[in-house]
């Protein structure tokens, strides 16, 4: 059986998460590991842990992904910020470990108008850095939906790879930010790094092709629309992995009516 879930709020302990993924009929889910407003971050107890990792056994909820915070920016010229977005990220990667989690999603955050190749170095130092101080959860990185100054074009992720050597960097790719950067999702096989994708985030776009403006919808109800999605979670190279959805649904989080037309995908 496919794997899909959506994010789900953890607010309250992991125990919540598993209640909510079970809420929408998920199997897989993806969470925040703290407050997504605040850089506040602690260790999950072993207790915690542990008994979130025997839940998920029991209800083969697996696989689990954390979302970093977006307030991350490993492109940014004020040491202040990047020291924060390293030590948050080191939190995520460590409570990956804990709970055996598949992977840590990161954006890569701007480089504010300096352009990629002025900070590309930096990036690939503070991720090296980021997987020599860490055990075993995966880093990946998430592509951009092409705003101005934001760093994760297809390309500049390719360069990425190209400097590290670790079987833990991986890619996730969104769906709504392939359309909204001007990728058109039927072409992927352009992409050379598809076997290094571990992760699918299945959202329809709000926004035009090309707009560089990302905003969610839901399934079938943006500019993407059924049939190009499918034609992407059912891609040879991409159709056995899990799908995390982070659309809007009818409450302003994913939602069993979204997760249902997921899988008639």
């Amino acid at each position: 059986m496919r794997k899909i879930g959506g994010h789900v709020s953890a607010a309250g302990g992991l125990a919540n998460a598993i209640k909510n993924t079970e809420n929408i009929s998920g199997n897989c889910l993806q969470i925040f590991a703290g407050s997504p407003r605040s850089w506040a971050r602690k260790l999950y107890s072993d207790l915690e842990a542990n008994k979130f990792k025997e839940e998920l056994a029991k209800k083969e909820f697996n696989p689990v992904f954390i979302h970093a915070l977006y307030l991350v920016n490993l492109g940014t010229d004020n040491p202040d910020l990047l020291e924060k977005s390293f030590n948050s990220l080191l939190f995520d990667l460590k409570n990956g470990d804990l709970i055996n989690c598949t992977g840590v999603v990161v954006h890569l955050g701007s480089h504010q108008g300096r352009g990629f190749e002025s900070i590309k170095s930096q990036v690939i130092d503070q991720i090296n850095k980021l997987l020599d101080a860490t055990k075993t959860t995966p880093f990946l990185i998430e592509n951009s939906a092409g705003q101005k100054g934001k760093i994760g074009t297809l390309d500049e992720i390719t360069q990425i790879f190209a400097e590290i050597k670790s079987d833990r960097l991986k890619i996730c790719l969104d769906t709504a930010h392939l359309f909204e950067s001007g990728t058109d999702i039927a072409e992927l096989d352009k992409f050379t790094l598809l076997n290094n994708v571990a992760c699918l985030h299945l959202n329809d776009s709000k926004t035009a092709f090309d707009s560089r403006n990302d905003q969610h919808a839901n399934l079938g109800e943006g500019e993407i629309g059924l049939e190009k999605l499918k034609q992407f979670v059912n891609h040879p190279k991409l159709n056995h992995l899990p799908l995390i959805l982070e659309v809007p649904g009818e409450l302003g989080f994913p939602d069993a009516k979204n997760i249902s037309i997921a899988k008639s995908l």
